[in-house]
């Protein structure tokens, strides 16, 4: 399981504990919805492409590891596509912001914040989601918590 810590109360950026690779830390551009993993000294770069049909591309020294698609405009929900795999992650339900990463029908994957009012948040996942799809996924429902508050307790 990845716990996923913000680095301060005004801040959306984490550091994230749990994985077999090492220590990471996930960051947001100022004002933009891009931003970066850094694991370990490797860095991945993750890159917006588009404004209405948005995606976002997750890049190793410049090549696609990963592509997340939203499924619609103002929606919550993306398609994933990595090493031929095809994953969806969506909330829960509408009223939370609990995730679940989907493979077909099966659930794969939550990530959930600690309890309702904090951005500390935990991953758990299935070994068959590489850890970078893990930290993928968790940025990308970080990005959307981030679009839909300005500031809230860690």
């Amino acid at each position: 399981m990845l716990e996923c810590t913000p680095h301060s109360v005004f801040s959306w950026n984490y550091s994230v504990s749990g994985l077999a690779l090492g220590a990471a830390e996930l960051t947001f551009g100022p004002l933009s919805d891009q931003g970066a993993i850094a694991i370990e000294g490797t860095r991945l770069e993750i890159r917006k492409e588009g404004w209405v049909n948005a995606n976002w591309t997750l890049e190793r020294e410049g090549n696609v590891v990963a592509v997340a698609k939203r499924r619609s405009l103002l929606g919550r929900s993306f398609d994933l596509t990595c090493s031929g795999q095809a994953l969806l992650l969506k909330p829960q339900t509408l009223l939370v912001r609990d995730y679940h990463l989907l493979l077909g029908d099966a659930v794969v994957g939550t990530i959930e914040p600690e309890h309702p009012l904090t951005r500390k948040a935990r991953v758990q996942c299935d070994a068959v989601v590489a850890e970078t799809i893990q930290l993928f996924s968790f940025w990308l429902v970080a990005m959307v918590w981030r679009s839909t508050t300005d500031t809230s307790p860690v």
